[in-house]
C-alpha cells in the first residue's frame, strides 16, 4: 500500500517577499546510484560503485546527515551541493565508509539562517559522481517548497518569479508525486519535474489555490516503482519558476566559544607576514582542522596528494614544541580525514598551530586565504 505523508505548515504572516518564513523547509531524500537514474533522463559522469541504500537530509535548522550503507569499502565520499548551474558547487563533508563500505555524517547548523538551495546533492569519488539525491520505488525524495527567488546557496536561480508564498511540500514515492501549496488565492500552477542533469522540463500537471491559497495535486504513476530518477518539482506561473523544491535554513548559527575550527594552507603559499621556510609542495584543495570542546581534534583534506600518509602535528604559539596529532591516508582523489577523541583532556586550553605533514616536511598550514 501506498504510503503518501502530506504535512503543511501555514506560516502565518509570510509575504510576498522571497525571505525565509518562520518554519523554513526542508529536505529527505534517498541517495541512489548516479549510473540507475533514467528519470528523465540518464546522468552523465558517473561512477560504478557498489550501493544498497543511502539518504541524505538537510533539515530546517541547518543540519545536515548522510548514511551511506553497502558503498565501495574504505572509501571517501565527497558530499556536494550543487546549483542549477552545474558550475556552482558548495563542498559540504567528506564521508567516509568502513570495511563493509556504511558511512554517515552528520553536521549541526552546516547551513545558516536564510540560506536556501535546491534538491541537488551529489556524492563523489576520483572526479566521478557516484550517489544522488532522489527516489527509487519506496526510497522516497520528499522536500518542502521554496519561493524560487529565495535560492542563494550555492548560487541564485534565474527566471524567478515573485509570488507571494506561505508554505508546501511536494512527495515522490512509488512512482506517483504528491505536492501541496498554501499561497494566494485562485492561482494556476504548472507543475514540472526538473532533471538533475538539465533537459526538458516534465510536466506533470496543474495545482490551483482555492479562495483560502489552498491546493493540492496528485499525479499516480508518474514512472515505473522500479525507475530512478532525481531532480526537482517545480511550479511555474506567468513564464516563470515561482517554487521549487529543496531546503530553507531558519536558525542562525550559533556562536563558537573556544573552538578551534580553521582552514589548511599550503605551507609554500603562505606571503603574510613572511614566507614559511621548508615547506613541502603538495598540492591541495580545501583542508580544515577542527579542535572542539570536548578536546577532539579533526582534519580533512581534499585534493591532497592520492594514496599518501600525513602526520597531523600540534604546535604550540612558540613554534618550539611539537606533538603528533594522529596520522590520515589519502584515497585515490587525495581526499582523507582523522579525527582523535579526547585527543585534549578537560581543563586544557591551548594556543597554536595543526600542521600536516608528509615525509617529515611540513605540507599544510593552518591559516587563512584573502581572496578579494
Amino acid at each position: 500500500m501506498k504510503r503518501i505523508l502530506v504535512v503543511l505548515a501555514v506560516l502565518a504572516g509570510f509575504g510576498a517577499t522571497a525571505e525565509a518564513g518562520p518554519n523554513g523547509a526542508d529536505v529527505k531524500a534517498a541517495l541512489v546510484r548516479c549510473a540507475e537514474v533514467t528519470y528523465p533522463t540518464p546522468l552523465a559522469g558517473c561512477g560504478d560503485d557498489p550501493l544498497t541504500a543511502g539518504r541524505v537530509e538537510i533539515h530546517k535548522n541547518g543540519d545536515v546527515a548522510a548514511t551511506l550503507t553497502g558503498a565501495l569499502a574504505n572509501a571517501s565520499y565527497d558530499l556536494v551541493l550543487h546549483g542549477a548551474n552545474a558550475s556552482a558547487t558548495l563542498p559540504i563533508a567528506v564521508v567516509t565508509t568502513d570495511t563493509l563500505g556504511n558511512g554517515a555524517f552528520r553536521g549541526s547548523s552546516v547551513f545558516d539562517m536564510s540560506q536556501a538551495g535546491i534538491v541537488a546533492l551529489t556524492l563523489g569519488r576520483n572526479g566521478s559522481v557516484e550517489f544522488v539525491a532522489g527516489f527509487s520505488g519506496e526510497r522516497e525524495l520528499e522536500a518542502g517548497l521554496v519561493p524560487c527567488g529565495a535560492i542563494n546557496t550555492p548560487a541564485p536561480l534565474a527566471s524567478c518569479g515573485t509570488d507571494a508564498f506561505k508554505s508546501g511540500k511536494a512527495e515522490v514515492e512509488e512512482g506517483d508525486v504528491k505536492v501541496d501549496l498554501s499561497a494566494d488565492p485562485n492561482m494556476t500552477y504548472g507543475v514540472v519535474f526538473r532533471g538533475l542533469g538539465g533537459g526538458a522540463d516534465v510536466p506533470l500537471g496543474t495545482l490551483t489555490t482555492d479562495k483560502r491559497g489552498r491546493g493540492s495535486l496528485k499525479v499516480e504513476n508518474v514512472v515505473g516503482e522500479d525507475v530512478v530518477g532525481a531532480g526537482n518539482v517545480v511550479l511555474q506561473r506567468d513564464g516563470f519558476d515561482q517554487f521549487i523544491t529543496g531546503f530553507q535554513s531558519t536558525r542562525k548559527r550559533p556562536a563558537i566559544v573556544a573552538r578551534f575550527q580553521v582552514g589548511l594552507l599550503r605551507c609554500a603559499d603562505v606571503n603574510t607576514l613572511a614566507p614559511l621556510a621548508g615547506c613541502g609542495f603538495d598540492q591541495l584543495n580545501k583542508g580544515e582542522a577542527i579542535i572542539d570542546d570536548k578536546g577532539d581534534v579533526s582534519v580533512h583534506l581534499m585534493g591532497a596528494v592520492a594514496r599518501s600518509t600525513y602526520e597531523v602535528v600540534f604546535v604550540g604559539a612558540d613554534g618550539t614544541t611539537e606533538v603528533s596529532v594522529g596520522m590520515l591516508t589519502t584515497n585515490p582523489a587525495g581526499n582523507g580525514q582523522v579525527i582523535v577523541r579526547d585527543f585534549f583532556p578537560v581543563g586544557a586550553r591551548g594556543v597554536g598551530h595543526v600542521i600536516v605533514k608528509r615525509d617529515g616536511v611540513d605540507q599544510f598550514v593552518t591559516g587563512f586565504a584573502v581572496s578579494r
